[in-house]
């Protein structure tokens, strides 16, 4: 009994490893599915069932008469194909295939057969490493899923369940699901590789585009207040200077006024041939019949201080009058 039960856990541990990898996986004890011919779709498959215990295979019953019970449900069971059906090839990769060789023989399947990875059920035994050379030797068996669906669907009606194919040349696993390669065309790699260095040579001019955009439209949604406040400055500018003009005229002095009070001021017998009124500074030239009496007379007079002769007093030809040029300094 103890036997029989550590011969079902070794078989249960081996039947865990990968197709092929152990070279005595695929003897081990189970139930043998042994097809003798792959029948049409539709028909029932020709064979018979064997057990095989401690490499000794006994024949149970045809594969067309009715199971009574599930014959060593404890034990794994496998399938036995006709001669033929599983094709098989010698196959070399390089050494660093074997870190994961599921993956690269998945990918390299239309290379290594006619066939797609996912055409096919496949294993892999007989793996010889070749250190000197850097290789991998190995045998590839394979067998066409197509075919192997219809007898699995046969088989389930019966009902019997294969985990495995077992062949001489190994041994193929009917659950195990092999990743699918995912090709994509060199072409296409090196379009993808154009595109992103074009866009990341592109990426700067884009940033700094965005940010002109960004910049220009924040001019325009405040335009509509800059023109506000330059007009609001024009009018204030406009206002000062006619502050500015009216203090600079009120520091020169009123014109009338002065001109009023100098026809006050001024004694009979004096006129005057030029006024001027500048910054402050009144100039006026003229004749009077008394020049020096000026002085006292603009002298009294409010807001006129320091009157002087700017050039020296001449008699006029007839001898009647003084000829003078007088500045004045006004007061605002």
């Amino acid at each position: 009994m103890l036997a029989e039960i550590f011969a079902w856990w070794v078989g249960q541990m081996r039947s865990l490893l990968p197709g092929g990898i152990s070279r005595t996986g695929w003897r081990q004890d189970a139930l043998i599915i042994a097809i003798d011919r792959l029948a049409a779709d539709g028909d029932a498959p020709s064979g018979t069932l064997l057990l095989r215990r401690n490499g000794q295979e006994t024949q149970l019953q045809p594969l067309n008469q009715p199971l009574p019970s599930p014959p060593a449900p404890h034990l794994p069971t496998c399938l036995r194909l006709p001669p033929g059906t599983v094709l098989c090839r010698d196959v070399t990769l390089p050494l660093g295939a074997a870190r994961d060789l599921t993956a690269v023989i998945g990918f390299e399947m239309d290379r290594l057969t006619p066939f797609a990875a996912d055409e096919v059920y496949w294993g892999v035994a007989g793996l010889t490493p070749d250190r000197a050379r850097g290789k991998l030797n190995l045998r590839l068996s394979f067998v066409l899923r197509a075919q192997m669906e219809a007898l699995l669907e046969a088989l389930a009606r019966l009902p019997l369940a294969p985990a495995f194919i077992e062949a001489e040349t190994g041994r193929i696993d009917l659950n195990a699901t092999h990743p699918r390669p995912n090709r994509i065309p060199q072409a296409a790699l090196a379009g993808l590789c154009g595109l992103l260095a074009l866009a990341c040579l592109a990426a700067p001019f884009l940033r700094q585009q965005m940010a002109l955009d960004a910049a220009a439209q924040a001019i325009a949604d405040a335009a509509p207040a800059a023109h506000t406040a330059q007009a609001l400055r024009q009018q204030l500018a406009i206002a000062a200077s006619g502050r500015a003009a009216i203090a600079q005229a009120r520091r020169a002095g009123d014109a009338l006024q002065i001109l009023a009070t100098l026809t006050t001021a001024l004694p009979d017998g004096t006129w005057l041939s030029d006024l001027t009124l500048k910054s402050g500074d009144l100039t006026m030239d003229g004749q009077s019949a008394n020049a020096a009496g000026l002085i006292g007379n603009l002298s009294a007079i409010a807001g006129l201080r320091d009157p002087s002769f700017t050039a020296p007093v001449t008699r006029t030809a007839d001898g009647k009058a003084d000829q003078f040029s007088l500045h004045v300094a006004v007061s605002p």
